[in-house]
């Protein structure tokens, strides 16, 4: 799944340059995924590793040292350019103590809403969602609540959809709208009735079909979310099926530097003067995306990783209940 995850990454930068299909926010419709993604490994990770409660605490340590080293890396490096360069973007207000307090500790980022001009790396909204998930994820897996979740969560989807809230915040950015997404792909690695997935996917084809025949229906990324599900789903449960190689392990390594570095770049290039409407603008920075990206990765996130791996280890209660996820435990972020 590594490439898919890099492909997701270059779309959200490029959905940040303004690159759109036919008007539709790629960088949405590839969020989604990574959603479906993320359940779809946590689930295997909680079932492998975590499938009591004495365990919760470590998971929680497990997905700190997975989201956190790469994002503070970037999180600095964003700083000091701000900070040196002053780069023009309606991202970017004053950078005061409380603003970055609020950035370092990542869980309420996907609140940005209420806190205007508080996004210090813009597109790591997700990675507040992203971590909100994984605090209930456990619970949510190791009390058999999968299935009254996933309705609950759709049902408040359906306010979103419907305009009663706002389409937006509810149904693509907050934790109670978005949730049967994740777990939608948590039932893609194990699911006890094929039937009831195979009846929330209709649901779901369904909405997005009376989108694309009533056009008038649409709210903001109602139409890229439920397009998002619609092909992300079969995409992840057919990528599930497959075995993949060190090509497919590289690529998913290099895939969250790319979700995180690339407004880092983007600033970096107007700062240093480099004209968005160049020809080769766009190359030149999926390119300079991928390179960072290996960077951080050799220098950041590798010896984290090995660290998780022997903490993984020391918590499991025996050999066979050890499995090396390194290549497949990436986040969204997700997401943008």
């Amino acid at each position: 799944m590594g490439i898919y995850r890099l492909l997701l990454a270059i779309a959200v930068l490029l959905s940040h340059l303004g690159i759109t299909i036919y008007g539709h926010n790629i960088g949405v419709f590839a969020v989604i995924s990574f959603f479906i993604l993320s359940g779809y490994v946590m689930t295997a990770l909680v079932d492998r590793h975590y499938m009591e409660f004495s365990r919760v605490g470590r998971f929680y340590q497990d997905r700190a040292m997975r989201l956190f080293p790469q994002f503070l890396f970037y999180f600095f490096l964003t700083l000091l350019l701000i900070g040196l360069a002053h780069p023009s973007s309606f991202f970017i207000g004053d950078v005061t103590l409380p603003k970055i307090l609020l950035n370092v500790t990542m869980l309420p980022l996907n609140f940005f809403q209420y806190f205007i001009n508080c996004q210090i790396i813009p597109q790591a909204w997700s990675l507040g969602l992203e971590s909100q998930f994984y605090l209930v994820i456990p619970l949510v897996i190791i009390c058999k609540a999968r299935g009254p979740v996933l309705v609950a969560s759709l049902a408040f989807f359906l306010l979103a959809y419907l305009g009663i809230l706002n389409a937006d915040t509810w149904g693509y950015r907050m934790l109670p709208g978005t949730l049967f997404m994740f777990i939608l792909g948590s039932y893609i690695y194990r699911t006890p009735s094929r039937a009831a997935l195979y009846a929330i996917y209709l649901v779901i084809c369904a909405m997005l079909i009376g989108l694309v025949i009533h056009p008038a229906w649409q709210l903001p990324f109602t139409f890229e979310v439920l397009a998002g599900l619609v092909f992300g789903v079969p995409v992840v449960w057919g990528l599930s099926k497959l075995s993949f190689g060190r090509l497919e392990e590289l690529a998913g390594n290099l895939s969250y530097g790319v979700f995180l570095n690339h407004f880092l770049l983007i600033w970096l290039f107007q700062s240093i003067g480099i004209s968005g409407d160049s020809w080769w603008y766009v190359y030149a920075l999926i390119a300079s995306s991928i390179a960072l990206a290996g960077i951080s990765y050799q220098l950041v996130e590798r010896p984290v990783i090995r660290l998780r791996h022997v903490l993984r280890k020391r918590g499991a209660r025996s050999i066979g209940a050890v499995s090396d996820l390194s290549s497949r435990d990436e986040p969204i972020s997700s997401i943008s």
